[in-house]
């Protein structure tokens, strides 16, 4: 388990919804990749993405899940 990006989301972050888009301030646009629910907002999080055994995650500070994403840019 590696961390790929440690930064903040732009704007406002409402949570985990199928196919939803999370844009860091660093320029990277990351794609929602499961389905998963879980709503919870925050505004400019501090964000990760996580390599886990060659599939990526998406875990924002405050919540106690991460949801499976792509990279878009």
């Amino acid at each position: 388990m590696r961390i790929i990006v440690d930064s903040n989301l732009e704007g406002s972050f409402h949570g985990f919804d199928g196919g939803r888009v999370f844009k860091f301030t660093t320029g990277q646009i990351w794609e929602q990749a499961e389905y998963k629910y879980h709503y919870h907002y925050a505004y400019r999080p501090a964000a990760q993405i996580i390599e886990d055994q060659g599939s990526f995650y998406l875990q924002v500070n405050g919540m106690n899940d991460r949801v499976k994403v792509m990279k878009v840019r």
